[in-house]
């Protein structure tokens, strides 16, 4: 019998196979996402490529035979035994094909994970229809929900988590995987990540993803409270920054990134309680001035704040709103005299000493 590789596939006449071996080696293919279990660790692998993992009640009694077919269970592939599974028939996410994936409805389609004792903290592959992205994670044990209101995607087109991180080389090699099954590779053609990663609780540290189309960032982090950094993204098209990052409670420090197209700051950085330095210069070259409670409930310290004011005065912007409560209060020397300018062009100006 002939063996053919097509690069994408191995046939054994005309027979698919998923592996080939030499002896006891595994030649073809060179990874699967099984191999970071291999030494019994911990976490779960979900591949909605196998349709044979995936039935349409949380008792695993239907299998999804079609396109349009409910999802209630999605077997773990890891071999932790770790389903994913939904008992409420109107949350069940859809399975279609072409590729294959689970869509969601993004209100209350979802599939519920019980972490095991002792939580996952590591690695977390989410792979969409609209990107392909690894995150750091700290999933505590109990539910957690896979899907739902806000998710990076339309639709699941595969997920890994594992306990310990993953080096670089594993997690380009899952990504692969994925978009090789039909998952988007990059966040590049985004233009609106409103609400994308909201309550992701869990994530502790966010990946340099492709976010040069986002002109909308509008609640992307809303409360992803265990943030303690955040990378230096392309945001240079983004015009809504809107409760961005709103309740980022651990991070310390906030990078330089573009929002030179930005015009509305509304409550961005709204009760980042631990937030003690941001850049100078981060908005000289804004294009509107709606910064109403941008800045409440921070830390920022006085260079930081001073330099908040100084930047606003350099944009230019006529008439705008900019609030500030928590840490230091602008210097008598740089700070006060750039609330002077700013209120001279018609913004309204409060910090919370009363200058």
């Amino acid at each position: 019998m002939t063996v053919i590789n097509n690069a994408d596939a191995v046939y054994l006449g005309g027979t698919a196979v998923d592996r080939v071996y030499l002896g006891s080696e595994r030649v073809w293919p060179a990874f699967l996402p099984v191999d970071l279990f291999a030494n019994s660790e911990k976490g779960a692998w979900y591949d909605p490529s196998d349709i044979s993992t995936l039935f349409q009640d949380a008792a695993g009694t239907t299998p999804v035979t079609a396109d349009g077919d409910p999802v209630g269970l999605a077997v773990d592939k890891s071999g932790n035994e770790v389903n994913a599974a939904q008992s409420i028939s109107a949350s069940r996410p859809v399975y279609n094909v072409d590729p294959s994936r689970l869509s969601l409805d993004k209100v209350d389609d979802e599939l519920v994970i019980n972490v095991p004792t002792g939580g996952w903290i590591g690695t977390m592959v989410l792979a969409t229809d609209q990107g392909t992205a690894s995150y750091g994670v700290s999933i505590p044990a109990g539910a957690y929900n896979l899907g739902g209101e806000y998710f990076p995607g339309n639709a699941i087109v595969g997920a890994l988590f594992r306990d310990g991180a993953l080096s670089a080389e594993e997690k380009a090699n899952v990504e692969a995987y994925f978009v090789g099954n039909g998952a988007v590779a990059s966040y590049g053609a985004v233009s609106s990540f409103y609400n994308f990663w909201r309550l992701r609780s869990e994530i502790t540290e966010f990946p340099l993803i492709d976010t040069s189309s986002g002109t909308s960032f509008r609640a992307a982090w809303n409360g992803c409270s265990s943030l303690t950094s955040f990378p230096l993204i392309d945001t240079s098209s983004g015009t809504d920054f809107g409760y961005a990052w709103r309740d980022c409670w651990s991070l310390t420090s906030f990078p330089l990134i573009d929002t030179s197209s930005g015009t509305d700051f509304s409550v961005a950085w709204y009760d980042c309680s631990s937030l003690t330095t941001f850049p100078a210069n981060a908005f000289d070259n804004v294009k509107g001035g709606d910064f109403s409670a941008a800045f409440l409930y921070t830390a920022l310290d006085q260079t930081s704040i001073d330099g908040i004011l100084v930047s606003l005065v350099t944009s230019g912007i006529e008439a705008g709103r900019f609030e500030r409560s928590g840490g230091s209060a602008p210097s008598v020397d740089t700070g006060q005299p750039a609330i002077d300018t700013l209120r001279s062009r018609g913004w309204t100006v409060s910090v919370e000493e009363g200058y």
